[in-house]
């Protein structure tokens, strides 16, 4: 008897244990790289059950990236290629301004005919895509 009691007040005490624990929880994330524009400081003051000292400290800076990637893989014959590549090799290109984007990215179909997708999100306008099929026989169409 005494033994069930111990482990129902262990279960007890583990259930409310969790419970309880809904703090804000800790981040370990640092942000360390190239930024452009103005780095804004953010302070957190207020206190809470997993920072009693209520000091947080982060940066936020305005988003900027270019990048492009591609693929080639003569074995299966995946191979998309980006038509505007200074190298010809890349397969995604997307850049960041703020909170502006744009890119592009292509695919090789199994038929042989080429998708290009184009597209650009911002705040105004949210995200649009244009789609562009390119035959083995150089005929385009657009995507409807």
């Amino acid at each position: 008897m005494k033994c069930g009691i111990a482990i129902l007040l262990c279960i007890t005490s583990q259930v409310l244990g969790v419970i309880r624990d809904r703090g804000d929880g800790y981040s370990y994330h640092k942000f360390s790289g190239p930024v452009s524009g103005e780095i804004k400081e953010v302070l957190w003051s207020e206190p809470s059950k997993m920072n009693p000292n209520g000091k947080t400290r982060d940066f936020v800076a305005k988003p900027d990236y270019d990048y492009s990637y591609g693929v080639r893989d003569p074995k299966t014959g995946n191979a998309q290629d980006h038509q505007e590549s200074r190298d010809g090799d890349a397969d995604h290109q997307e850049s960041r301004d703020g909170d502006a984007v744009s890119g592009q990215y292509t695919v090789l179909e199994a038929d042989g005919t080429m998708r290009i997708v184009k597209y650009t999100a911002d705040d105004v306008n949210g995200f649009k895509a244009t789609v562009e099929y390119v035959r083995p026989d150089g005929t385009q169409r657009k995507a409807e």
